[in-house]
């Protein structure tokens, strides 16, 4: 009998525990599948009309002042609206917050928000800088596949483009950058050279965007000493992939100029034939190294500049010179090369900071200067202008 007692009160027990489980269970349910963005668009909601930035994103500090310009950019121009930003990259969404200490939603969540709201017209602004992937996935499967035409057909949608959307925008940012430094590229001892992020796949026609920003940025420095690379396309890397395969008419590369001869476009063999053609040794020449990105992120401060190879005081002599292991200023400076770090650098005492520091860090990004934050904003208001407003509705099946 005591043992039937017992076994009853423990299964009681049980019973009550398993069914507080249940409950804590269904109300974390319901919490993880809440919107996050939800509560900050309504809390948000002044207007009729929402615009919708979207970056690639970022991880670091240095990246915040930049984002901050461009959204007051675009509130200047567009008072009567409601801003907000986006991250395309995933993996940038899952890092931000724990590194800078900022909630960043998921594309998805951003665009559910708005769309809940109440929002009458949505305005979509890619700052992406070259036609790629990112940027192709946002345009037609984001916004208008899956906003436009699965979710909200009756809202009205504006989309602005990329950056260098048209030859007019090549030739701008040519011109901005190109008197940015004028001084330095007068100088045939200097060389000026940027790192844009690329598109792996050599189906898109993106990457085409990058040499014609260096023809443009050549035409106007006559010394021809500014190049413009990749940290993501084979051609324009620092140096060639390493499991590239060589053609059947190739030689496998063991000087520099058949470096230059089977990869003209990569960033090592430009900046060799660039010193014989001017007869100059590397050590004679002063680089100046910038990011050719909307801001001054991961690949700014590790794959063009090295900072953690810097912090943690690494030397050259373990840097190997045919891998993309290694930042590009690490391979110069093992070429010969004099990397300014004075100009535009990450300050040397603070190389170690975990993803950045919010001031004084003197990279310099696109979305640094104001002429070219102004592209992106053009962008959108021509479409603005043009009444060029469309939704869903068209898509539709007939009922």
């Amino acid at each position: 009998m005591k043992n039937f007692k017992f076994y009853l009160l423990a299964a009681l027990v049980v019973a009550v525990t398993c069914t507080g489980f249940a409950s804590c269970s269904d109300d974390d349910d319901e919490e993880s599948t809440a919107n996050p963005a939800t509560r900050v668009v309504a809390e948000t909601k002044k207007h009729d009309t929402a615009i919708l930035l979207c970056t690639f994103g970022s991880t670091y500090n240095e990246s915040l002042d930049v984002y901050d310009e461009i959204i007051n950019d675009f509130q200047k121009q567009f008072p009567e609206t409601d801003i907000y930003m986006s991250f395309t990259s995933r993996t940038c969404i899952g890092r931000a917050e724990a590194s800078t200490g900022e909630a960043r939603y998921k594309l998805d969540q951003w665009l559910k928000a708005i769309g809940d709201a109440g929002y009458t017209r949505v305005a979509v602004q890619s700052l992406h800088v070259i036609p790629g992937e990112e940027y192709l996935s946002l345009m037609n499967t984001d916004i208008k596949k899956n906003f436009m035409i699965d979710w909200y057909p009756h809202i009205d949608v504006l989309k602005g483009a990329n950056l260098l959307s048209t030859d007019d925008d090549t030739e701008a940012v040519a011109k901005v950058l190109y008197n940015h430094y004028k001084e330095k590229l007068a100088d045939k001892k200097n060389l000026v050279l940027l790192m844009g992020h690329g598109n792996p796949d050599v189906n898109y026609n993106a990457n085409i965007k990058y040499l014609e920003t260096q023809e443009k940025l050549q035409e106007k420095a006559t010394n021809g000493n500014i190049f413009v690379g990749t940290v993501d396309y084979g051609e324009m890397l620092f140096w060639p992939k390493e499991e590239e395969e060589l053609p059947a008419d190739r030689i496998p590369v063991t000087s520099a100029a058949q470096m230059i001869a089977n990869y003209p476009d990569c960033i090592y063999s430009q900046v060799m034939k660039y010193c014989q053609d001017n007869n100059l040794q590397p050590n004679e020449v002063n680089v100046y190294l910038a990011p050719f990105m909307s801001i001054a992120g991961d690949h700014a401060h590790n794959d063009l500049w090295g900072i953690e190879a810097i912090a943690e005081n690494k030397s050259l002599d373990d840097v190997e010179l045919n891998t993309n292991e290694y930042s590009w200023r690490e391979r110069l400076e093992k070429i010969g090369f004099k990397v300014d770090r004075t100009f535009e650098a990450h300050p040397v005492g603070q190389a170690d900071a975990d993803h950045g520091i919010k001031d004084g860090c003197g990279i310099k990004a696109l979305g640094s200067y104001p002429e070219i934050r102004a592209i992106w904003v053009n962008h959108l208001k021509e479409q603005w202008d043009a009444d060029a407003w469309e939704n869903g509705e068209g898509y539709q099946p007939e009922a």
